[in-house]
C-alpha cells in the first residue's frame, strides 16, 4: 500500500510539474507572440535546463524584404558575446604554458602607449587604460570598410591611454582586437582557426564561427532599425574591424552549448575558469555579473550594428538562456527580463504598446528642463507636432509614447517616464530618478 501510494504521489508531483511547464512556455510564448505581432521585435530566444533546451522561439524575419523568416538556425552577429569567447582562447593558451597572464603588451605591440606596463590579465579585465577606438567619432567613416590589422594597430596607437595601467576599470573594445591579435602571433593561426580548433568543433558548434558580410540565403540575418514605424536595413560593420572585440556570429542554442560547456570545465582549467570569473569592479575576463533577484548569473551582452544580444548562465538553477535580437523597437534587455520571470515564478505582467491621445494643452504643461541634485544629466522634455520628446544632456532626443495622462515610454530603451506637478520620475533597468522641474 506504502509503495502504491509513493508511485500515485509521484505521478501527481509530475503532473503538476509537467503543467507548470507547460503553463511557462504559453507564456513565453505569449510575450515574444505580442512582440512580433506589434513589430517590436525581430530574433531568436533560446533556453536551457541542466543541458536540455526547453524552449526555442524565433519571431520577426532575417530578412525584411523577401520576408524571409528566421530559424533555430539562423545566425546573428553576436557583438561583444565574442569576448567570452576570445576570453577562453587566450587563457587556454595559459593552461598550455604558451601565454602568461603578467606578459607585457610590449612583447608584441610595443608602439601601443605604456605597453611595457599593460599586462594580458588588464588587458582581459579592462584595467589597462587603452582607449577604446570604437568611441571615436572617426569611427563611423570606416566601420564598412575593411581594416588591416595595421591600420587599426595605428589608430590604437595614436590613442592617448585613458589611465594608468592597472589604476581602474573602464570597458575597451581595443583590448580585445589587440588580444584576438595576440592569439593569432602566440598559435600562428589566424582567429577563425583557432575558433574552430579550440572551441567550435570539440564542442559539436556547427553555426558558429568568424563573421563574414551578411548572406540571408545562407542563414544569414540583416539588423534593422526602427524609425517613425519603419524598418530600415542598418549598416553592416566590416567584420575586419571588431575581430576578438566582436566578429563573432552564432546561433542562440549554440551560445547555450558553449556558456555550459564552459561551467562544465570542458574549455578551460578549474584555475583558469576561477580566474575568469572573479570580478573586479563588476567584470571578470570576458564575462561580468548578471544577476536576477536573488539568482546569481555571469554571461556578457553585445551590440553591433542594429544586433543587440545576451548570453546568461545561472549555475544555481542550471539555467543557460541566450537571445540574439536583429530588430528592436523595445529594449531587449525588457524581453529577457521577462523571460526570466516566467522561468523563474516572478510576478510579471506582459507589456502594454498601446498609445493614448492626451490633450495637447496638458502636454504642454509638461515642457521644460528637468534637473535632480542627484543625478548628473538633465532631462529636457520638448513638445512637437502634439508628440512629447525627451532628451538629456549631450544626447539625442527620443520620442514619449503616452501610457495615459501622466505616463510616458520610450520602449527602445525601456524609459518610463511620470510627470507630477513640476516634477517627473524616470524609470530604467532599476533605475528610478526624481527631478524638478527648473
Amino acid at each position: 500500500m506504502k509503495r502504491i501510494f509513493l508511485l500515485l504521489t509521484l505521478f501527481c508531483a509530475g503532473l503538476y510539474v509537467s503543467a507548470q511547464n507547460s503553463y511557462q512556455m504559453s507564456r513565453l510564448d505569449s510575450l515574444f507572440h505580442l512582440l512580433e505581432k506589434e513589430n517590436k521585435m525581430m530574433g531568436s530566444i533560446s533556453i536551457q535546463k541542466a543541458g536540455l533546451e526547453i524552449y526555442n522561439k524565433q519571431f520577426g524575419f532575417c530578412d525584411v524584404a523577401t520576408q524571409l523568416k528566421p530559424k533555430a538556425t539562423s545566425v546573428y552577429r553576436i557583438g561583444s558575446i565574442s569576448k567570452m569567447f576570445t576570453a577562453v582562447m587566450i587563457l587556454q593558451l595559459v593552461d598550455e604554458n604558451k601565454l602568461s597572464l603578467e606578459a607585457k603588451l610590449s612583447d608584441f605591440y610595443p608602439s601601443v602607449p605604456h605597453s611595457d606596463r599593460i599586462t594580458i590579465d588588464q588587458m582581459l579585465g579592462h584595467r589597462s587604460g587603452i582607449h577604446s577606438i570604437t568611441d571615436d567619432s572617426a569611427y563611423l567613416g570606416y566601420l564598412s570598410t575593411y581594416q588591416s590589422h595595421e591600420q587599426l594597430l595605428q589608430r590604437i596607437v595614436a590613442s592617448e591611454s585613458e589611465f594608468e595601467p592597472g589604476a581602474k576599470t573602464a570597458y575597451s573594445n581595443s583590448n580585445y582586437i589587440l588580444l584576438g591579435y595576440i592569439l593569432e602571433k602566440v598559435t600562428g593561426f589566424d582567429y577563425q582557426i583557432n575558433l574552430e580548433t579550440r572551441i567550435t568543433r570539440p564542442l559539436s558548434l556547427h553555426y558558429t564561427r568568424y563573421g563574414t558580410a551578411i548572406t540571408p540565403e545562407n542563414g544569414n540575418c540583416y539588423s534593422y532599425k526602427y524609425e517613425n514605424k519603419e524598418v530600415i536595413k542598418e549598416v553592416e560593420t566590416d567584420m575586419s574591424i571588431p575581430g576578438g572585440a566582436g566578429a563573432i556570429i552564432s546561433t542562440p542554442t549554440e551560445l547555450n552549448h558553449f556558456i555550459k560547456a564552459l561551467f562544465d570545465g570542458k574549455l578551460l582549467s578549474a584555475n583558469s575558469l576561477n580566474k575568469m570569473t572573479d570580478l573586479k569592479e563588476h567584470f571578470g575576463y570576458g564575462i561580468f555579473a548578471m544577476p536576477f533577484y536573488d539568482h546569481n548569473g555571469f554571461g556578457h551582452t553585445g551590440g553591433i550594428d542594429g544586433f543587440r544580444s545576451s548570453l546568461s548562465w545561472f549555475p544555481d538553477d542550471s539555467l543557460a538562456i541566450a537571445i540574439c535580437v536583429n530588430a528592436a523597437d523595445y529594449n531587449p534587455n525588457e524581453a529577457l527580463i521577462g523571460a526570466l520571470s516566467i522561468l523563474l515564478n516572478k510576478e510579471y505582467k506582459l507589456p502594454v504598446f498601446n498609445v493614448v491621445t492626451v490633450n495637447e494643452a496638458l502636454l504642454t504643461t509638461y515642457t521644460g528642463v528637468y534637473s535632480s541634485p542627484d543625478f548628473p544629466l538633465k532631462m529636457n522634455i520638448t513638445l512637437k507636432e502634439k508628440q512629447l520628446f525627451g532628451m538629456a544632456t549631450g544626447q539625442s532626443a527620443f520620442p514619449l509614447a503616452a501610457v495615459d495622462e501622466t505616463t510616458f515610454r520610450f520602449d527602445q530603451a525601456g524609459i518610463l517616464i511620470t510627470f507630477g506637478t513640476n516634477t517627473l520620475t524616470i524609470k530604467q533597468g532599476g533605475m528610478n530618478i526624481q527631478m524638478k522641474k527648473e
